[in-house]
């Protein structure tokens, strides 16, 4: 059996919202830092949910949407 890292990250344990924090302001969202997987993980999941997708768009996180 194959242990997890203790810090192992995972974008599914939070709501929309707070993954939505985390990209805003990981500081005010309660980590220190996220890393490029750890915000990558957060699009990825925000985009699958299909929350907040106007707003990723807004920040640069996603590509505008095609016309």
């Amino acid at each position: 059996m194959k242990k997890e890292p203790k810090n192992s990250f995972n974008a599914g344990d939070f709501s929309s919202r707070k993954l939505l924090d985390m990209v805003d302001n990981p500081k005010n969202a309660g980590r220190e830092r996220l890393n490029r997987a750890e915000i990558e993980a957060v699009i990825r999941e925000l985009a699958t949910r299909r929350h907040y997708l106007r707003e990723l768009r807004d920040r640069g996180f996603l590509a505008p949407r095609a016309h």
